[in-house]
Formats: structure tokens, sequence, C-alpha cells
């Protein structure tokens, strides 16, 4: 069975990471990054991990894990290669109803992490249902290889537009419209020339007024 792809707001929730090992880190470094209240479980971990935890971006509890550890999180992650461990979590998950991901064990987790291409708000996910994980970050690093950073800033402008056409009571289909257009246009290889007047001018003559620039968007782009 195919997986469901989905994206969680994890701003504020806790979760909780079981491992403390190069794995882990990788992990708990894209779940700050997404705003989550990160403990970590584990007796020993990497420099990166106690880095974070001197920083107070995570919490480290420096033992082995309980089943009570999971208690009142929003999401577990089992990053460990201790088999009893992996399982422990995964029944305990189970019992509380919380998502599990058990690393590299996908019949033991109720969801899995894609490959993952990060540009700003631009993600781009890659996943093969856990059968092939080389392949999916193969993948993902050929796709990096054509979408450029300039993304980022186009992801940006676009929201800001959108936001900007909802705050002056625009129709849904001229907004429709307008970001279909400007997603369809060369707004990316303007952006990456750092073509101020172009975008400008594409921004005026598509978004229909004079407040479709960069500077009353206040998008930098230098």
């Amino acid at each position: 069975m195919p997986y469901y792809p989905v994206f969680l707001d994890l701003e504020g929730h806790r979760v909780v990471v079981v491992g403390g090992g190069a794995v882990a880190e990788r992990k708990v470094e894209r779940l700050v990054r997404s705003g989550a209240r990160v403990t970590v479980i584990a007796p020993e971990i990497t420099s990166g991990l106690a880095g974070l935890a001197g920083d107070g971006a995570i919490d480290w509890q420096r033992r082995v894990s309980s089943p009570g550890d999971l208690r009142g999180a929003h999401l577990a992650v089992a990053a460990t290669d201790d088999v009893a461990v992996q399982h422990a979590v995964a029944e305990a998950s189970s019992e509380l109803g919380i998502p599990v991901n058990v690393v590299d064990v996908p019949e033991l987790s109720s969801f899995i992490a894609p490959a993952v291409l990060e540009r700003g708000d631009l993600q781009i996910a890659v996943s093969t249902s856990g059968a092939a994980p080389a392949l999916a970050a193969r993948l993902r690093d050929r796709i990096g290889e054509v979408v450029g950073p300039e993304l980022d800033v186009v992801v940006d402008i676009l929201g800001r537009v959108r936001r900007r056409l909802r705050a002056e009571a625009r129709s849904a289909a001229e907004r429709q419209r307008i970001l279909k257009e400007l997603a369809a246009s060369d707004l990316p290889e303007r952006v990456r020339l750092r073509d101020r007047q172009a975008i400008d001018s594409l921004l005026v003559d598509l978004g229909g007024g004079n407040d479709m620039t960069l500077e009353r968007l206040g998008v930098a782009i230098d």
C-alpha cells in the first residue's frame, strides 16, 4: 500500500526522539527547524546534539527510555539500532495513539520520513514508500541540481502576492488566475538575475496594480 503524503505542523508540539547517534541528530535538526519541542532520550549523544542541548534548543534526558516517556508527545521517533527499544517505542506509541517512525523499520512505523529537498519554504519530498530510501535520496539530489536557490525567493514573492490579493478582496477566480500566470512565467529567471525592474514590471502587469512591486511587497532579493 502506498503511503499518504502529508506535511505536519509541529510548531510548539512535543516530539520525543529515542536515540542519540548520527541518524538521531539528522532527525532532530529537522524537527527543531520545524519548531517542535524536542526531547531526546539516550545515555549518550553526538557532539551536535550536545550543542543543541547546551543551547537549550532540545531537552536531553541522559538515560535509557521507558514506555512512559511518550505520554503527552505529539510524535515519536526511534532512531536506534536496539531492536528491543525499537519494539518498545512502537508498542508504546500504538497504545497511546501517537504517530511513530522507527528509522529504517517501516513495518514498525505508522509513518515514514521522505527524502526532502529544501529551498526555504519550498520543500520537495521524495518517497519510495520505504522500499528504497537510497533511491529516494538520489532522486532528491538530482532534483536539487535543477531546482536552484532562487525558488526560495519566488515562493516568498508568490506568498506575499497571494496575501496582498486576499487583503484587497480580489475574487477567488482572479486570485487563481494571477497566481497561475505568475507561477507559469519566467519569474524564477528574473529573480536569478536579480533584475528588480523586470520583476516589478511582471508583478505590476500580472498583478494589476502598482502596489505589486518588490518594495511594496517587502521582498528583498539582494
